[in-house]
């Protein structure tokens, strides 16, 4: 979902993070930006930090909240198997996740095969002979054969357990290859950042915020019997990953590529879920980036994956036939084109490398100044701030601290709830990752 971005005279900025043990946020001093190209205002809310709430347990699960008021996240544990875990997801959430799929899936058939006009051509004719569903099912067909049957394994639990169509479910997990989404993603360590040992990065998603999947945000801890234990950012009923991070400290940011990188391709793996497979099998950076240079590629999207154990973060413009690799030091080799296309004139593509720090996304320009100002005190606090200053994030938006294995996590509006209407502008819950990935399995029975 894209912003136009208005003038602003200027803007106060001055937020660091306190020592740990503090827990807290704190303005330090002012720093005054100069913000001509950002369209909105530094979020200054104090994310909330506390102990999660348990709800409810199962035999493979265990579910809690985080957070208070409007502003509350389910945070849901799942263990073991695929099916388990998707059939402990189900049962947990069985009432929320059938809203969420149910509704979302509804709003975007009646939105797309009524606003074809505004749809990428392909996907446009695609909808126009087949549907919505037909459009959908033809991309599970064509993509069937390169997607671990583990996927579909744990939907089936999630939809015995709590009522949701199977075919609806599936459907659901293709609307992403499908139709990409405008969103941000930033990359600092080092001298960039006010912890010179510290690894910083931002996964902003800009997305429908009128599709219900705000009225249930969760994030899925899966303490798989494969693989490694990660956390999965997105809502009830969501298997597949467009945000997270994992126990080994990779985290992952995506972006729909406006402009085509070479060809594309509806046969492959779905890239939500090799984000997904990254988080749980990869270790490394390097694991990660041949995991993606390896994988049967479909449309053309940007990848951002950080390495907290690294301190390292790199850009990746994916599709069918096109593997490149950016960070702080070749990132102005992308095509020139590119900058323009996102609101980066020449002053800031003459101005847009700096060491220690990759970012891509909307506003570019905006993005430019507000981290050429606050260059070298780039912290949580800090970067939550300048993510109001952009405006991007509409649907979620997170700041990873890669290396203290924290994550700040907040939510667009949901139907019922007062305050900002998008996720950029409201409170972010703190969530301690180090904590959440060692929460042991209920000693129950599944009866």
């Amino acid at each position: 979902m894209w912003r136009l971005a208005i003038g602003v005279a200027a803007a106060v900025l001055s937020l660091q993070l306190l020592p740990a043990e503090c827990k807290t946020f704190q303005i330090t001093k002012e720093l005054s930006i100069g913000t001509s190209l950002c369209p909105g205002q530094p979020n200054t809310n104090v994310p909330w930090t506390g102990t999660p709430t348990l709800v409810k347990e199962v035999a493979n699960g265990s579910l809690y909240t985080v957070g208070e008021d409007d502003d509350l996240i389910y945070v849901l544990h799942v263990y073991g198997t695929p099916y388990d875990m998707g059939y402990a997801h189900g049962t947990l959430l069985k009432d929320s996740a059938l809203h969420v799929m149910t509704s979302f899936y509804n709003e975007i058939v009646t939105e797309y095969e009524q606003n074809l006009n505004f749809l990428p051509k392909d996907v446009a004719d695609l909808i126009a002979r087949l549907g919505v569903d037909g459009a959908l099912d033809l991309t599970y067909l064509l993509t069937e054969r390169y997607t671990p049957a583990y996927f579909y394994e744990e939907m089936r639990g999630l939809a015995d357990a709590s009522g949701i169509d199977y075919i609806l479910l599936r459907r659901v997990h293709m609307i992403p290859e499908l139709i990409k989404a405008g969103c941000s993603m930033l990359g600092a360590w080092g001298s960039a950042i006010v912890d010179p040992l510290g690894m910083l990065q931002v996964r902003a998603l800009d997305f429908d915020t009128t599709a219900s999947l705000q009225d249930a945000p969760t994030v899925v801890v899966y303490h798989p019997d494969e693989g490694n234990v990660f956390a999965n950012v997105g809502w009830a009923g969501w298997i597949a990953s467009i945000s997270g991070m994992s126990s080994k400290g990779i985290a992952m940011s995506e972006k729909h590529g406006e402009m085509p990188f070479g060809e594309e391709s509806r046969v492959g793996i779905p890239f939500n879920f090799l984000i997904r497979d990254i988080l749980q099998f990869d270790d490394s950076l390097e694991d990660a980036l041949w995991r993606i240079q390896e994988a049967h590629r479909t449309c053309s999207i940007w990848l951002g994956v950080g390495d907290g154990n690294m301190k390292a973060f790199r850009l990746v413009e994916y599709s069918y036939s096109t593997f490149e690799i950016f960070d702080d030091k070749n990132v102005t080799k992308v095509n020139e084109s590119r900058f323009n296309t996102e609101g980066c004139n020449d002053t800031c593509y003459q101005n847009y490398a700096m060491s220690d720090l990759a970012y891509w996304g909307v506003h570019l320009g905006c993005w430019n100044e507000v981290l050429r100002a606050t260059y070298g005190s780039l912290s949580p606090a800090t970067v939550i701030q300048l993510l109001g200053l952009v405006q991007t994030g509409d649907l979620h938006a997170i700041v990873y601290d890669l290396a203290g294995l924290k994550m700040y996590v907040s939510n667009a509006r949901a139907v019922n709830e007062t305050g900002p209407d998008n996720a950029y502008d409201r409170k972010y819950v703190e969530l301690d990752m180090s904590q959440l990935f060692q929460v042991p399995k209920p000693s129950l029975v599944r009866g």
